[in-house]
């Protein structure tokens, strides 16, 4: 027998469509990967605070007024004191001759202790007191006068000129009286003094005319 017959004696086998295989289905497409989420900003936690702060400010707005009124009166009164420090440290009193024709109605007085022996210079006239038992003798710009016990005497006429920062503040004719009281101690002798001006005069002004060698308290 040929190839040829051999060939077609064969029989055509036909496949069982039950039994043939399923076939593999193609694999499902990969997903692309998803991206990642941005990450959110961190909070501005500094911006805040100072929000904060600012809010605090604007919710209290009276204490700055407050504080700046404090710092103007401060201001005020450091001025104030450095004048009044400036007004005392340039006060001087310079002595004249009186005008004549002045009355002397305004009247300071003092209780006065001298130290005998020794010359006080009291509104520009030098003054030494000497004691004689029951008597006084006191050197007036080198003129000696007798004071008894009791008796009121003129010591001194003069005109004073105040001044402070150049300015003058007080001008007047003043005079000094002394009434002799005795002596508190064998070495100091006790006065009335009175001191009369033309013109009305701060105490604190007269007291410029009592030195501080002598004790003196007003009277």
């Amino acid at each position: 027998m040929t190839d040829d017959e051999m060939k077609k004696e064969e029989p055509e086998v036909t496949q069982d469509p039950l039994n043939t295989p399923a076939s593999t289905p193609a694999p499902a497409p990969t997903p692309a990967p998803t991206p990642a989420p941005t990450p959110a900003p961190a909070p501005q936690v500094t911006r805040e605070k100072e929000t904060v702060h600012e809010i605090r400010y604007m919710e209290k707005p009276g204490e700055k007024k407050k504080g700046s009124k404090l710092k103007i009166i401060g201001v005020l009164i450091l001025i104030l004191l450095i004048g009044v420090v400036a007004v005392f440290a340039t006060l001087n009193v310079t002595m004249y001759a009186p005008v004549e024709g002045q009355t002397y109605p305004y009247t300071t007085t003092y209780n006065v202790w001298f130290p005998l022996g020794k010359t006080v210079n009291v509104g520009g006239i030098d003054m030494v007191a000497l004691s004689t038992q029951d008597e006084m003798m006191i050197a007036v710009d080198g003129q000696t006068q007798k004071l008894d016990v009791g008796e009121d005497k003129l010591i001194s006429e003069r005109r004073a000129v105040v001044k402070t920062l150049g300015i003058t503040v007080v001008d007047t004719n003043f005079q000094i009286y002394l009434t002799y009281r005795g002596l508190s101690d064998p070495a100091t002798a006790n006065f009335f003094l009175a001191v009369r001006t033309s013109q009305q005069v701060p105490q604190f002004i007269v007291n410029l005319l009592i030195p501080k060698e002598i004790s003196a308290v007003p009277a």
